[in-house]
Order: structure tokens, then C-alpha cells, then sequence
């Protein structure tokens, strides 16, 4: 039977002529208002101006079973003979009845009442107009990306690259995208814009983005494609917030609807903490970005809704949140007033060690120490708001920079002692985060690295004119590209508020000021500068050393397994190391540290000690031994991990290594195809790091072949490798028989960062080792005469020459 169904749900008042959604050929109907006093309300069809082909296929109207709410929305559904089904929307063409009153009018005008925030534009210096070709470059290329959402008219999103569309996902990359167009649209002058891309074009986009995350969020009914809304998750409000902050920039632009689902996703998403304890933790995960990012939303609802019954419990809310982010044990304790209150008041537990280090992904890790930009990103809010910033956001901003500038590496980046498994050409990030130390702190530090930072980024943006920023392959989040918008909008914002900072340090006076000994006894680690090189070594959740001379080509990767090696059993993957015991030595000057690791779940001891000396060498050695019967058959030692990426600003996609008696040249577009090299020399050399092998028990060998690791192309040299270790990883031939105690491996290495191959030639020559190799007692002399004594039994590392180390240069 041809036949046409409709089915009103809605308010109960009189309905204009409505067009119904769809196509021209759709029913236009005039429906009575039912009698209210009336047991059983009846839906009446009065007319139907309808084309005469349509005329005999309506058939029925639905009578509701109960009297309809007044604040139900006017929703019709239609399906045709070929079982489309239509829906229309007829609030827009509903008068209310006499004493009709609309619930989300009252909202928006009582607790919802709030006017379009007002970003200051006192500022437009240099850096950013150096940004404003960067975010518009952004812009369009995520621009080009949109679809709409649920095929609907004025919405937008971007392509879904995994896992479900309610998830961070679907959902986050498009609330950075809507706030960075969002504050494009109000802030950027038209003069910067192209022709092809105008403030009106990034306005629209914002708000069809913004469509898509109010109606998907869930409070007005609707969901993602998946079926489920995104409210109420883990990063919900962060997502919320970034969302919430466009929709208050373009809140003039917004429908009523779309005003009130806009303030329900922000207050609904407050509320949550509201009452709630912030988590800490101190091992393995801190909780600092979390309640830094949820603490985000709480202050947008303080901000944007003054009139709010709930508007004094949020700004309190807030500030506990805030508080608790990057709190220190000792801050428990702290009796100092900070926002009227004893801090330790506002606190129940810490998340950062009382070193200004924390943890998170089970290692220190400094993006996670830099999410103070969580913090510093809401004084902005606070400024729109009219509201007094916390005093909060400021607490432990500063130590915490003072810890992170000292991983800074000259292309604005950072080196990671823990290792990176996230992208590690974050260079955007570190921008922002530099940016707001410089602008709001007035520090000249970070106004230096901010300027190393925006240098690499426009080389990154120069790759591909009209492209994104990053490279495909450079990014492990779902957000990353869109990260780029947001966070150099957000730091355009920032500077358009408060300036651009201070005049910034000379390249040699912040080398020179970073310079010497920096140890983080609760982190773990420690890190050696000098004007001309960088070490690290780790001895904590993650156990690694690092040594690179210090300029924009990286040279390394963060490898996790750096110098330590990688020790496997037949059939299992390379190990974890355990630490058993450490010692510092209390060395005069430079750093020394020796230990004992647990290797192959205790199957194998291996013993190592470091030192670095004030002009930047390092030595480093070894020696393993069986623990029981088996014997590995994984003994990759000495290991450094080689960034050679494909397309860098700051590298040619090719590595050197120079060695005695001849070189390769490993390039990185055939990393994946060449074969592991193995060498047997007792120098190399691999673009600017010298390296001395002084005693080892094995060969060298160079793997091309990618490891795996996030956003970069990294390889391994292992300065030392076992005749049992198979050229590819993990082995899987039988273990040998070894005796408890017997040895496996050694090695002893000395490295020279900056030196050139004829350098490291001539200094390997040099040295004199005057203990036997292999033994657990080192005396060695480099080439400049220091002498090195280290006790691998007894765990001691001592410099006996009265005279201090000098320079080879």
C-alpha cells in the first residue's frame, strides 16, 4: 500500500505552515492546537495543501497517548512508499501559545546569561605576525578536511582516522579546530588573511564545527554517528572546554538552540567535579594534566555565567582543581595564603615529586611537566570573564620551568631522559608552552627558546606551502594537526592580551647560563650541560643514558634503552631493566653514578657506570654476567639511538659514520630495505659524535631498519653486540648453557660530542687503559692525561688527578 506516516512530538501550541524538511514535495500541514482540558487530546488534520499526487498516501496522524510536556521539542517524522524517512524541525515556525513559557528562554536569560567574550587586541608585535601565516597555512589545510556531519547542512568535522566517533578521536581534534578558527576569525586582522581564505570563511567553519559538537555532545538528545553521545568521559571536559570557549568567542553567531546546548555541555560538564576530590599520584601516572585540563571547564563556567546559581561553587571548584595539578608533598604542608586559604588547605595529595619532576607513561617525562600551559591557557578565560585569575595558576609554574629549560635543545625542542613515546618533533607545543613563560613571567629565558621553537616551526611549515605542519608519519595523536591551530592561536591570544614578552638572551648567554651539573634526585636522572653538549642518564622508572652535541640537528633519538643495551632470552622480547642498587659518586665537578640492573628478569646482572666530565665527554662501561644457567641471546650493548628522519628541517635524511678504515653513509628513505652493518673498529665517528671504543667484547653494529618509534625515523648503533645476537630482533634461536657468574659481555667507551673523525681518531689513540679488559676495575686515562678509576664490584668511580680536567680544544 502506497502510504505516507507522520508523528508530531511536541510542544502543544498552534503550528504556522510549515514546509517539512527534505524535498518541495513534502506535505504542508496545519495542525490544531488540542483542547487541553480534554481527557484524551486529539491531533486533528485541518488541512493539507499537498501536491494532488501525495494526497491519497496520507493516511494517519498520530494521537498522542498522553498529554505532550511543555517543553518537548516540535519534532515531525515521514516515510514515503520507498521507506525514506523525514524529519523536520518545526520549532522555528511555532508561535507559542498565550502563557506559553519556553524553558531554554528562561535559561538564557536567567542561569545562561551571558554576553559574546571580548579577547583584547592591544597587541600585534612581530612574532605574531611571524605566526599569522603559519595558523592561516593551518587553517586551510584543516579546512580542506571537513565534511559535514551526519550530511546535515552547516556542520562540519573532521575525517574520523580511528577507534569510534563519541572517542578523544572524534571528538577532540575538531574542538581545537573550532577554537583555533574561532580565534582566528576574532583576532587576526582581514589584512593577514588571503583572498581565499577571509575571517567570514573561518567564522563559518568555527560554527559548523561547533553544530556538530553541541547537537553530538548529548544534552539536547542527539549523538555522534556512533549512536552514543561524548558527554561524561575521560578528557570530556577538556574537549568541552576548548568547544565552550569558541562557542563564547561566536556567541552572537549561535541560535538560541544552539546557545542553550552550548551552555549545557559547559555547565553540565563543571558539574562533574563539582563536590568531587582531585586524584594525585606520584609513581608512573601523575594526574597533574588531568586535573589541569578538567580544571579548564570549571573555569569556563565561572567565567561566562556570572548569573549562575552555581557560579560562586565553580570558581571555588576551579581553584581546587587548579591547585591540585601540579602540587608538590611539600605544598601539603604549605601554610602560605593562596586565594584565601592556606594552600594546604585547597590540597589532599601530590602529583609532582618535590624536584619540580613527575611521571607519567612510567617515566619522567617533560610534555607532561610542560601542561602547566593547561594553567597559564586560562588567564585569558579570567580576562573575557572580568573575573580576578586564581592565584593558583601561578603556583609551581616557575620551578616547573626552571626543571624543563634544562632539557632544552637549540631547535626548540627538548631532550627526553626517559625516553619519548609520543612524536618527538612536538615542536608546536614547546612554542605555546615557551610563549606563555615569556608572556605572563616576563622570563627571558623562555622568550629565547620561543623564538627557537617558532624558527623550526616555520621550517616545518615551509616543507609543504598550503599543507599542514606536520609531515605525514611525524604525529602519533588523532589531535596533532589540529593541535597546531589551536596552540599557536591560543599563543596569538595570549600575546594579543599581554604583550610579547621580554627581549630575549643571545643564543651564548643561555647556553652559558644553562651550563653545569643538574641533578633531580625524586626524578631520578640527571643532566650535564655545556655551551657545546648535552648528557643525560637515568636511573629510574626507565634506565638510559644520552650524550649529542648540542645544536638543531638532534642527531639522536631519545632511545630507551640508550647505552644500557638490550639483553633478551630465546623467544622473548628485549627486557625492562631493574635497578638493584645505585650510587652516586661525589665527584668535584661533573657527574658520576654507578649501579647494579637487574637484565632478562634476572638472568642476567649487569654492571655499569657513567661519567660525564664538565667539558662534556662521557665515559660509560659495563660488564654482565649470568645469574643462573641460561644465557642470552639478545646482547645488544653500547646502544645509541640515530634519528635520521626523511624530511627535517634540520637534516639532510642521510647519516655518516666514519670509522677506522672507512665510512656508510645510511640514508633515510632506504632504512627500511638496508641490511644491519656489522664493524669491528676501535673509533667512529657519526655526524659531530665521536666515539672510542677502548674495550668491548663484541663487534659494532649499525640497524637501518626504522625501531618503530612514534613521529620519527629512528635507528640503532650498537657499539657492542654479542656473536650470539641474531642481526634482527627478538631472537628466537635456543639459549646456550652459561655458568652462574660467569661473564657475557663488556664494554668501555668514551664519547666526544662536537669532535670532528680526525679528532676522535687522534684522541682514541690517545688513551691509555691500564687495567685488563673485562676486569670489574677500570683505570683509564683519556687523551688529555685525566685519569678515571672505576670499582664496578664496588660501585665507586673516583678522578684521582689532583688537576682539573682540561679542555682537548
Amino acid at each position: 500500500m502506497r502510504w505516507l506516516a507522520l508523528v508530531l512530538v511536541g510542544v502543544c501550541h498552534p503550528l504556522g505552515i510549515l514546509a517539512a524538511a527534505g524535498a518541495s514535495t513534502q506535505p504542508v500541514l496545519r495542525v490544531n492546537h488540542p483542547n487541553p482540558s480534554a481527557d484524551e487530546p486529539q491531533w486533528k488534520l485541518e488541512s493539507a495543501a499537498t501536491a494532488p499526487e501525495l494526497r491519497p498516501r496520507i493516511n494517519e496522524i498520530a494521537t498522542p497517548k498522553h498529554t505532550f510536556p511543555d517543553d518537548a521539542p516540535w519534532i515531525v517524522l515521514a516515510s514515503d512508499a520507498q521507506g525514506q524517512v523525514f524529519e523536520a524541525d518545526l520549532r522555528p515556525a511555532c508561535d507559542p501559545p498565550p502563557g506559553f513559557v519556553d524553558a531554554r528562554s528562561v535559561d538564557l536569560a536567567g542561569a545562561f546569561r551571558t554576553t559574546a567574550a571580548q579577547p583584547p587586541r592591544l597587541h600585534r608585535g612581530e612574532l605574531m605576525r611571524a605566526l599569522e601565516p603559519l595558523l592561516l597555512q593551518q587553517a586551510k589545510a584543516l579546512a580542506s578536511e571537513l565534511r559535514p556531519w551526519n550530511d546535515l547542512p552547516g556542520t562540519a568535522l573532521l575525517p574520523l582516522t580511528r577507534r569510534a566517533p563519541s572517542s578523544e578521536s572524534g571528538i577532540r581534534p575538531n574542538a581545537h579546530t573550532a577554537k583555533g578558527l574561532a580565534l582566528l576569525a576574532r583576532l587576526v586582522p582581514e589584512e593577514a588573511f588571503p583572498a581565499d581564505f577571509t575571517p567570514a570563511r573561518a567564522r563559518t567553519l568555527a560554527l559548523a564545527l561547533l553544530r556538530s559538537l553541541i547537537r553530538s555532545y548529548g544534552a539536547g538528545g542527539e549523538t555522534c554517528t556512533d549512536g552514543k553521545p561524548w558527554r561524561a568521559q575521560w578528557q570530556s571536559a577538556y574537549w568541552a572546554a576548548l568547544a565552550g570557549e569558541a562557542c563564547w568567542l561566536l556567541w552572537d553567531d549561535l541560535s538560541p538552540e544552539e546557545r542553550w546546548l552550548a551552555a549545557r555541555m559547559i555547565c553540565d560538564e563543571a558539574d562533574r567535579f563539582v563536590g568531587v576530590v582531585p586524584p594525585t599520584q606520584l609513581q608512573r601516572d601523575s594526574k597533574a594534566e588531568e586535573n589541569a585540563w578538567n580544571s579548564q571547564v570549571i573555569s569556563l563556567a565561572a567565567n561566562m555565567f556570572p548569573a549562575h546559581p552555581r557560579h560562586a561553587v565553580w570558581r571555588e571548584t576551579a581553584i581546587r582543581w587548579i591547585a591540585s595539578a601540579f602540587a608538590r608533598r611539600t605544598d601539603l604542608e604549605e601554610t602560605e595564603i593562596v586565594d584565601g586559604r592556606p594552600l594546604r588547605d585547597w590540597l589532599t595529595g601530590a602529583n609532582v615529586f618535590d624536584d619540580f619532576t613527575l611521571e607519567n607513561h612510567n617515566r619522567v617525562h617533560p610534555d607532561y611537566l610542560a601542561c602547566t600551559y593547561l594553567l597559564t591557557s586560562q588567564i585569558p578565560l579570567y580576562a573575557w570573564g572580568g573575573l580576578p585569575p586564581p592565584e593558583a595558576l601561578h603556583r609551581n609554574v616557575l620551578a616547573i620551568h626552571r626543571t624543563l629549560r634544562l632539557l632544552a635543545t637549540p631547535e626548540g625542542s627538548v631532550i627526553y631522559p626517559n625516553g619519548q613515546d609520543w612524536g618527538l618533533h612536538r615542536n608546536i607545543d614547546w612554542l605555546e608552552y615557551h610563549a606563555g613563560i615569556a608572556v605572563v613571567y616576563q622570563d627571558r629565558t623562555a622568550a629565547t627558546l620561543l623564538r627557537q621553537s617558532l624558527a623550526t616551526v616555520q621550517r616545518m611549515a615551509a616543507r609543504q606551502p598550503g599543507g599542514t605542519v606536520y609531515l605525514p608519519g611525524e604525529t602519533k595523536l588523532a589531535s596533532d594537526q589540529a593541535m597546531v591551530l589551536e596552540y599557536g592561536a591560543h599563543t596569538y591570544a595570549l600575546m594579543a592580551q599581554l604583550g610579547e614578552g621580554p627581549a630575549p638572551l643571545s643564543d651564548e648567554e643561555l647556553q652559558a647560563g644553562l651550563a653545569g651539573v643538574h641533578v633531580f634526585p625524586s626524578g631520578r636522572f640527571a643532566v650535564i650541560r655545556t655551551p657545546r653538549s648535552l648528557a643525560t642518564f637515568s636511573w629510574g622508572a626507565q634506565v638510559m643514558g644520552q650524550v649529542v652535541p648540542l645544536r638543531q640537528d638532534l642527531l639522536l633519538s631519545p632511545e630507551t634503552r640508550g647505552l644500557v643495551g638490550h639483553v633478551g632470552l630465546a623467544g622473548q622480547p628485549a627486557d625492562t631493566p631493574v635497578v638493584r642498587s645505585v650510587a652516586l659518586a661525589p665527584l668535584p665537578s661533573g657527574f658520576g653514578v654507578t649501579g647494579v640492573l637487574d637484565r632478562a628478569g634476572g638472568a642476567v646482572e649487569q654492571r655499569f657506570a657513567f661519567l660525564a666530565l664538565p667539558d662534556g665527554r662521557v665515559v660509560y662501561t659495563d660488564h654482565l654476567t649470568a645469574t643462573g644457567s641460561v644465557r642470552p641471546v639478545l646482547l645488544d650493548l653500547g646502544t645509541l639511538g640515530v634519528l635520521n628522519d626523511l624530511d627535517w628541517p634540520w637534516h639532510t635524511g642521510a647519516r655518516t659514520l666514519t670509522y677506522a678504515g672507512g665510512s656508510r653513509i645510511f640514508t633515510a628513505g632506504q632504512a627500511a630495505q638496508e641490511e644491519p652493518v656489522v664493524l669491528d673498529a676501535p673509533w667512529f665517528h657519526l655526524d659531530g659524535l665521536g666515539m672510542a671504543r677502548i674495550a668491548t667484547s663484541g663487534p659494532a653494529r649499525y640497524v637501518p631498519a626504522p625501531t618503530g618509534a612514534a613521529g620519527r625515523l629512528e635507528q640503532r648503533f650498537h657499539l657492542n653486540t654479542s656473536p650470539a645476537s641474531p642481526p634482527v630482533s627478538p631472537p628466537v634461536s635456543p639459549p646456550a648453557s652459561s655458568r652462574a657468574g660467569s661473564s657475557l659481555a663488556h664494554g668501555l667507551y668514551v664519547f666526544y660530542p662536537g669532535a670532528t673523525a680526525t679528532q676522535t681518531a687522534a684522541y682514541t689513540a690517545r688513551c691509555r687503559l691500564e687495567s685488563t679488559p673485562g676486569s670489574l676495575q677500570v683505570q683509564l686515562h683519556l687523551e688529555d692525561g685525566t685519569a678515571v678509576h672505576i670499582d664496578l664490584a664496588a660501585l665507586t668511580l673516583s678522578l684521582p688527578d689532583a688537576a682539573p680536567v682540561s679542555s682537548r680544544r
